[in-house]
Parts: C-alpha cells; structure tokens; sequence
C-alpha cells in the first residue's frame, strides 16, 4: 500500500513537471526567417494631411501651405542575407508591379511615380531607415521619396521580438530600432513600446506606440506613431500593418517645414504559384551596393541635361531657368550648387574664357577677392561625347563676415548647348568638401534634343522646394 502511494505521487509529480497546465500562458515566437526563399506580395495604401512650411522672404516668418497626398505601391518582395548588425540585417529585394501617387500643395498638384525601367529595387537597413537603390542604374530624387513611405514592409520587421511573447507581455525596442523605424537622422530622447494584445486564427496582434524627438536633415523633428500589426504564428511572417504617423518638422537647410500625419495601411502576404524574385531571375543581378548605383540621377527635360550626384547632396529649389542643391553631412551644412543653362554657342563654339571670368565677377559683385586657379577639366567621355568642354575657376571672397570659397564651371557640348555650375563653400568646411565640385560637375550630359519629345514622357523632378 505504501510503495503504490509513492508510485501515485512519483507519476503526479512528474506529470506536473513535464505537462503545461490548462490556466499557464503560452509563448510565441515573433522570428521570420529570412533564410527561407519564400517571396511575399505586398501592397501599400498611404494618405497625408496636413500643412508644409516655407520661409518667407524676410526668412522671419513662415508661409503656410495645405498639403494632402495619396501614395500606392504594390510589390513582391524575398528576403536577403544581413550585411551586418542592428538595421543593416535588413535586407530584402522587391519587384514593384506599380509605385505613384499624387501631391498637392496649396493646389499644385505632382504625380511622382517608379519608371518602369527601375521595376527591380533592392532595400536595405541603415541606422536612419531603409536605403533604396536599382541594380542597374541610380533613381531620381522623387523615386526615392516615393518609395521611402512611412511603415516600410522591411521596416516593420525591427518591431519583432528576439524572444518568445505573451498575450498581454510588452517591450520597449531597442534605440537603434526605434531610430530605424521612424528614419530620423539623430534621435535626442524617446522610444516605442510594444504590447502583443491577442490572438485570433494563428494570428498574434500587436500594438505599438511612442514619441521620439531628434533631426532629420539637421532640422529639429518630432515624430509620433501608433499602429498595429500581425504576425502569422503559424507561417512566421507579418501579414499586415495599419500605421497612424504625425511629424512636425521645423524649416531645415534643406528642407520645409511640417506638420502632417499619415495613416498607412500594408498588406502582405505569402506568394503561390509563379515567382518574380526566383533564383533564377535574380541569377547575375548585382545586389549589393556600389557608389554608382547609389547615386541620384537628375535630369531636366527644359535643358535636356542629365547629371549624377552623391545622396548628400539635396534638390532644394526647382525652376524652368535653374537649380539649386544643397550638401548636408551628418546634419551639418556644407555646400550650395546652382545650375543654369546658357544661351547656346554655334556648333563647335562655347562662351570665351575672358568673357566667363568677366561674368563670374560681376555676378560677385563686392564679394570677389580673386582668382584662385583656372583650369580645362577633362571629364570621362560620355556616350561619345568626347567633344565636352569643362573649365573650371575657382575665386574667394566674403559673404558679409565669412570667407567663401567659390567653384564655378562651364560645360559645353559639342552642338553650342552651354551649362554653367557655380558652387559656394565656407572656407572651414572647405576640406570636407574637397572634390565634391569635380564628381558632380564632370557627370554632366547633355541629352540629344531629338529625344526631348519621349524624355518629357519621364517623371521630371519636383518642380517646387521640398
């Protein structure tokens, strides 16, 4: 009797050790694999209200603007192998069936959209959000901005926990994740909790919100956000998220003023049945990064100019009869660029070099000081155009009490067109510009004018400050 009552407590002791019981919490596992070749269909619904400011003429006060936009994307997308820690484990590359939206502010109405050239779209984590790029050549300026909509499918997965959850267990994301999410430059204080709130049909929601304070272009920014998304317990994957984000933005070197919030809706879900990103598909495609395709292409139908420029340097003013960027460097402000197309020379001919460096001072007017050094560049033939003429001066002087360094070319092809570059450095951020001037302004192509018909059927870049 005695041996068969410590056999009966022996079994209930080690069925209570090795049995979960009916009332415990179960955990989940919140990992996508992205080791699996599985590809997802993703589609994007993204609209923005609010108001963007500018600097009015007296740069004292600020002009309003009423801005409402409407953005849709639609893409495959198959994990990649990380390039690193942190958000550099984050890769992925997309098929985008489709990309556009539409923009208006104080009714101007923009309609930027993906050519469709560019269909193939590597993305990749960075510590201030996700980098895009082509495989096959750099992007305009408003692809980028386009693609780079709040709630990235890439970016929601920086919310998923490295450890098993709970229904009803939070955590607090780390702060490179945080700063990831919410592509901010610098993150001065703040974060984002998370709260996995139920379970339904193998499908675990979770809540996410929080504040973050920091810069984006070295302009001080606040962003705030407040979603869901599931994750599919069965399958590892995120199958959706609904993103409710508001930003306010002071008026920046390079950038306007917000005041805005977005409201992202992101569906996805697992491919059957013909795939795009295939082994076989992707077989002799570079996908990895390289300084030319991570360039930003900029081409203005009115001047049939094309050149190529560093993700550092800004579009910042748009007009029929010129351009202006801006070069910004880990917040900090560095250079300006202006280019304006000349009237043409006869075939063969462009603008005599006295008569630049007349021009170039009496542009100045009191701020010229001098010639520095005036040179013939010999820039890399481009599409044959071997013919290009590129003379570049460089003179100093002040801007009020700073000293300016200032680099101005011409560049004339072969038929007469003519362009001039002017850009203006601070002498103390001289060396940390040094050959910045020469990457961009040797670039420069000039399109064929035959062509000018089909080149207008491309997006043209903003035609307004960002």
């Amino acid at each position: 009797m005695f041996r068969m009552t410590v056999r009966c407590l022996l079994l209930v002791v080690i069925c209570g050790v090795f049995t979960t019981p009916s009332n415990a919490a179960d955990a989940y596992s919140l990992v996508e694999d992205y080791t699996n070749p599985r590809e997802f269909a993703v589609t994007v619904e993204m609209k923005v209200t609010g108001k963007m400011q500018a600097s009015a003429g007296d740069k004292k006060t600020a002009i309003n603007m009423k801005l409402n936009a409407n953005a849709e994307l639609d893409y495959d997308e198959r994990r990649l192998p990380p390039a690193g820690r942190d958000s550099r484990a984050l890769r992925c590359v997309r098929y985008y069936r489709s990309a556009h939206a539409n923009i208006q502010v104080d009714g101007q109405t923009t309609l930027p959209r993906l050519r469709q050239k560019n269909k193939l779209i590597v993305a990749e984590g960075q510590p201030n959000g996700v980098r895009y790029h082509s495989p096959e050549r750099p992007l305009y300026f408003t692809e980028l901005q386009l693609l780079g909509a709040p709630g990235d499918s890439l970016a929601v997965l920086a919310l998923l926990p490295s450890r098993d959850v709970e229904i009803g267990e939070s955590w607090k994301l780390e702060d490179w994740t945080a700063q990831f999410f919410t592509s901010l430059e610098a993150v001065e204080k703040g974060g984002i909790e998370c709260t996995a709130k139920s379970l339904e049909n193998d499908l675990l929601q979770v809540h996410f919100a929080g504040e973050l304070t920091g810069a984006i272009y070295g302009a001080f920014t606040t962003v705030t956000v407040d979603g869901d998304f599931w994750f599919d317990v069965k399958n590892h994957y995120v199958t959706k998220m609904e993103l409710k984000q508001s930003e306010k933005r002071t008026i920046g070197v390079v950038s306007q003023g917000l005041d805005v919030e977005a409201q992202v809706t992101m569906n996805r879900t697992l491919k059957s049945g013909e795939k795009s990103l295939s082994d076989e598909s992707l077989a002799g495609v570079p996908l990895e990064p390289n300084p030319a395709n991570l360039l930003i292409a900029f081409d203005s139908n009115a001047w049939n100019v094309r050149f190529f420029h560093d993700r550092l340097w800004h579009l910042y003013k748009h007009e029929r009869d010129a351009a202006a960027f801006r070069l910004v460097d880990h917040g900090s402000f560095l250079a300006q660029c202006k280019i304006a197309p000349l009237k043409s020379a006869k075939p063969g001919k462009h603008l005599s070099e006295d008569r630049f460096l007349k021009d170039i001072q009496t542009t100045l007017g009191d701020q010229f000081h001098g010639v520095t050094s005036v040179e013939q560049v010999k820039g890399k033939a481009v599409d044959g155009e071997e013919g290009r003429y590129i003379y570049r001066v460089e003179t100093f002087g002040k801007i009020g009490d700073h000293e300016v360094t200032w680099i101005h070319y011409l560049i004339a092809a072969p038929d007469g067109r003519q362009i001039a570059l002017i850009f203006t450095v601070g002498k103390d951020v001289q060396e940390k510009f040094e050959g910045r001037d020469l990457q961009l302004a040797t670039s420069v192509e000039f399109l064929p004018v035959a062509n000018s018909a089909q080149q207008a059927a491309e997006p043209t870049q903003a035609d307004r400050t960002k």
